[in-house]
């Protein structure tokens, strides 16, 4: 099953920038995978109701275009990797609410052809 698999990143945070070779690998693994690493500065004002806490902050989407998760993670690649498998068996789901939160963002990359791109650089 494709998923769409969002890494929110700073380009000012070292923990981003540690984690993206990881995140790299990891998407180059499962080519099932849309991966994506946004810049949450590009995106600032469709990220006015979400509440960012830490980094990095991942968001996965199924093939029906359904947000599966939306959360921080430990910059591991196990961990992300196990998300991504739940979310393949339908495992993960976020409430109604949480997904109309995120639905700004999502709509934003999808209009601005970043959906169908690979790991831009922050």
């Amino acid at each position: 099953m494709t998923l769409d698999v969002v890494c929110l990143c700073a380009g000012w945070c070292g923990t981003c920038r540690d984690y993206m070779p990881q995140f790299e690998v990891l998407a180059a693994s499962q080519p099932e995978w849309r991966t994506h690493w946004v810049d949450v500065e590009d995106h600032e004002g469709v990220l006015d109701e979400v509440d960012i806490t830490t980094f990095p902050m991942i968001l996965i989407v199924d093939a029906a275009g359904s947000l599966c998760f939306a959360g921080p993670v430990t910059p591991q690649p196990g961990m992300l990797q196990r998300l991504c498998q739940a979310a393949q068996q339908g495992s993960l789901r976020v409430t109604d609410d949480e997904a109309a939160t995120w639905q700004p963002l999502l709509q934003s990359l999808r209009l601005r052809d970043e959906w169908h791109h690979s790991l831009p650089n922050c």
